[in-house]
């Protein structure tokens, strides 16, 4: 039996769109990236297996959101490091958030796959942005990324 991906299509795709912006304001754009321009979409949860098969079924231009941002952040080295890598070389340009979800980070990376580029969103916390930061740096160190982070107190 072979895997095929979920395809989004109308009725669902406004329901999931009416509940993003009632809950989480900041994802529309990449709810309407995929309604409106076919953008292929993953979501890699923390301890995540299977990443290589859900890879093999993403479409281009995607946009893949790593979310390692529940009570405690572990990091990239909690992942497979063969699929990460292999979906950090995937990608065309990363943003790293690791503070409240600002909504231009996110436009920017569904306005990234609406121009045929793949988007990568790591959302963390700020204990694990330097690991992250390095796991893309090492893998691509060219890569745009698109860093988000906490405000620090003035000095």
């Amino acid at each position: 039996m072979h895997d095929t991906p979920i395809q989004f299509t109308g009725a669902l795709l406004e329901r999931l769109k009416t509940k993003v912006i009632e809950k989480a304001p900041h994802l529309l754009p990449i709810v309407l990236a995929i309604r409106d321009h076919g953008v292929g979409f993953l979501v890699i949860p923390q301890r995540a297996t299977g990443l290589d098969r859900g890879l093999d079924l993403l479409e281009r231009p995607f946009i893949v959101m790593v979310g390692d941002d529940t009570d405690c952040a572990l990091g990239p080295d909690q992942y497979d490091i063969a699929a990460l890598d292999r979906l950090i070389g995937m990608a065309d340009g990363v943003a790293i958030i690791s503070c409240e979800p600002p909504p231009e980070a996110y436009s920017s990376i569904a306005l990234m796959a609406m121009a045929h580029r793949n988007g990568l969103i790591i959302e963390t916390r700020p204990e694990q942005e330097i690991a992250w930061t390095n796991r893309v740096q090492a893998v691509c160190p060219e890569m745009p990324i698109l860093f988000c982070t906490v405000k620090g107190p003035r000095q």
